[in-house]
């Protein structure tokens, strides 16, 4: 049996200027030498365990709230006689687009695309992929709400 290897649990010592693990401590579990994990620039993530067989993106500008599972793989096959086998490890990449924001106690399960500004909701369990500027809640998590953005009130804060 493979023990699972963790590729770094940061703390908010070790990285004070960062926002990865400000107030709670952040797991990256890579668990094949070829793991791809990207996280972009100005992602704040508490708390939260990325667990990468084959590849998850991160965007930039992303806020993973705490207790957040993002999870590319199924870990186990689920016949126990196939368990035995890494090979029988289901995968499929995950991408989180830009400006997303994932609330707390969500997973994200393989294979799944959330679009650029959308924002899921706490607690939520994400199986298919969430369309850019959408509100989705809930066990699976469907679209609420499209989120619009409306530039001339937006410009008017900045008058």
């Amino acid at each position: 049996m493979q023990k699972l290897k963790l590729a770094k649990i940061l703390s908010p010592v070790a990285i004070k200027k960062k926002s990865i693990g400000v107030f709670q401590r952040v797991k990256l579990y890579a668990l094949k030498s070829n793991s791809y994990l990207k996280i972009g620039n100005r992602v704040g993530i508490s708390g939260a365990t990325l667990s990468c067989y084959q590849k998850i993106e991160i965007g930039n500008n992303v806020l993973i709230g705490s207790g957040v599972l993002i999870t590319d793989n199924n870990a186990h096959a689920i016949n126990y006689w196939e368990r035995k086998e890494d090979s029988k490890i289901k995968t499929a990449p995950v991408a989180i687009e830009d400006d997303v924001f994932i609330g707390a106690r969500s997973i994200i399960l393989k294979g799944v695309r959330i679009g650029a500004g959308s924002v899921i909701g706490a607690g939520s369990v994400v199986t298919q992929d969430i369309p850019q500027m959408s509100i989705a809640v809930g066990n699976p998590a469907n679209v609420i709400k499209k989120i619009e953005f409306q530039i001339k009130t937006h410009l008017k804060k900045f008058k």
